[in-house]
């Protein structure tokens, strides 16, 4: 998905949450990548990953339920397993990912958190996942919504902070005429934008594809794709740009996942084989 932020270093308001994951890749510790690590975070045998919940199929909770779910969850479980280390979660509101590691409060943020150059500023990432941008809305709207250019003068809800707002901005600028823009509103989660479409007060909203393909699975026959997926782009495990021993450690543990075949299994569990990388890069997105 996603997500342009402010570049604001404020207390960030940290939920922290144990490991507690359905389904978790069991990942061999393996200690030659486990000596590469620093000695703080080997000292302290846990790796801290901030997340922004929820977006499903990355990670999400389900209701009632503080176990956390998803693929963003259990890779980074793997990832902390093959380095020996136990994964400990923090969720914070979306605006407070990057202060969160900038600070030291966090090892890591794993969130489907888009690498965008802007962010390599303050951010080094290693691109795990690839994903796109694509409208959808509620099948009651199937009618007179198909494609993009149905949006003119229509109300989009798009989460808050996230790049998902700059390009569903342009999406307007570029197919719309002046008089009849896409107005985009900012509201922080998933289930209150379905509300704010079934309530009236907007006619769609903006998802990464994963998000929309996880979406119609729970719900069949209830929500559809507007047009075609757009802006095709990865999702980037981000750090600190002094934490780069700890960035390299882990780019070593994903390569050895995805030698020996627990990457893609990871990602098959979700049915989110189609957005495997073949490499991971660091900083690998240039615009």
């Amino acid at each position: 998905m996603k997500r342009l932020l402010p570049i604001v270093l404020g207390l960030a308001s940290t939920t922290f949450i144990s490991l507690c994951v359905a389904g978790g890749a069991h990942a061999a510790a393996d200690e030659k990548l486990a000596a590469a690590l620093p000695e703080a975070v080997r000292a302290a045998g846990k790796l801290n990953v901030t997340i922004s919940l929820a977006y499903p199929p990355m990670e999400y909770s389900d209701a009632g339920s503080t176990d956390l779910k998803g693929f963003d969850i259990d890779l980074a479980k793997a990832v902390a397993e093959r380095l020996g280390l136990t994964a400990e979660f923090q969720n914070v509101e979306f605006p407070q990912l990057i202060p969160q590691v900038v600070t030291g409060r966090s090892d890591m943020i794993m969130t489907a958190f888009s690498d965008k150059v802007e962010r390599q500023t303050q951010l080094d990432f290693i691109d795990y996942f690839k994903t796109g941008n694509v409208f959808y809305s509620t099948a009651d709207q199937q009618g007179e919504i198909k494609v993009e250019t149905d949006l003119c003068g229509k109300t989009v809800a798009v989460a808050t902070g996230t790049s998902w707002v700059t390009w569903a901005e342009n999406v307007g600028k570029t197919n719309c005429a002046a008089d009849k823009p896409i107005t985009v509103i900012q509201i922080p989660t998933q289930a209150e934008h379905i509300m704010q479409i079934r309530q009236g007060r907007a006619q769609a909203s903006v998802i990464g594809l994963e998000g929309l393909l996880d979406l119609m699975k729970q719900e069949p026959g209830k929500f559809y794709q507007i047009g075609k997926v757009d802006e095709i782009n990865y999702y980037g495990i981000a750090f600190a740009k002094a934490n780069g021993p700890l960035r390299d450690a882990v780019l070593a543990a994903l390569e050895a996942l995805k030698a020996d075949g627990t990457y893609a299994q990871i990602l098959d569990r979700h049915g989110l084989k189609d957005a495997a990388v073949e490499e991971f890069k660091v900083n690998g997105t240039t615009k």
